[in-house]
């Protein structure tokens, strides 16, 4: 448990990782507070089950009011996750202006305008955002999204020399996770057999795998000395594999 409660503001809190980052740091009584954009019952279940130690928020982070919104309810926050974020399919043929401006929207440039209102506000602190092993080997057919995840580095090294001493910043890097927006693609016949294939763990993740990553590099006292760093949380997934 937190000995001193910190304010965590949690984007994407309502699903997946950010549902499973949420109910990490309200394991350590630690207040959370908990963006949604459109799905408010499990924000609202975890709100009723911790009480004040919850403040729901609901805000489009495609959005840079939105972005704004989310910090100013925070307050000054001690710890910024975001975990927001979307991924679709995307073959380059078929690429669209809409399409392609809406995942950098959200996935990246919300980075951009979260860090900017939170970095005006936090005295100390960590950030914490969510990449993808897409991001850093690519990933075919979803070159949007990759390059959405990809540029959360460059960011991610930059902010953490940036805003150092004061406010440690890093990066988690999960590879295929078990969580409602996976689940489609999961279902496909032999395609979860087909990536544990290639994962030495040889397994999928579950949220709260990256969740407790995320919690530790939010630690002071664990990770102080940690920042500008990209955690692959993925199994071994991105390690060479023997062939033949």
């Amino acid at each position: 448990m937190a000995s001193h409660p910190r304010t965590v503001l949690v984007t994407g809190a309502s699903s997946g990782i950010g549902f499973a980052c949420a109910l990490a740091f309200l394991g350590r009584g630690d207040r959370v507070v908990a963006q949604y954009h459109t799905q408010a019952g499990p924000v609202e279940e975890i709100a009723e089950d911790f009480g004040a130690l919850v403040l729901p928020v609901q805000a489009d982070l495609s959005r840079e009011e939105g972005c704004a919104a989310a910090v100013e309810a925070a307050g000054a926050p001690q710890v910024l996750v975001h975990s927001a974020g979307i991924w679709n399919a995307g073959p380059i043929q078929e690429l669209d202006r809409d399409r392609l401006e809406e995942m950098y929207r959200t996935n990246t440039f919300s980075a951009y305008y979260l860090a900017r209102e939170a970095a005006r506000v936090m005295a100390s602190g960590s950030m914490v955002f969510i990449g993808s092993t897409a991001g850093q080997r690519g990933e075919p057919g979803h070159s949007h999204y990759a390059g959405s995840k990809a540029a959360l580095w460059g960011f991610v090294q930059s902010l953490a020399q940036e805003l150092a001493p004061a406010i440690r910043v890093n990066l988690v890097s999960p590879g295929w996770v078990r969580t409602p927006m996976a689940a489609p693609a999961l279902s496909d016949d032999g395609r979860e057999e087909r990536i544990t294939s290639g994962v030495p763990l040889a397994r999928i993740a579950e949220a709260g795998d990256v969740a407790e990553s995320v919690v530790f590099l939010s630690d002071d006292r664990l990770a102080r000395h940690l920042t500008g760093l990209d955690l692959p949380v993925s199994g071994g997934a991105l390690l060479p594999m023997p062939r033949g």
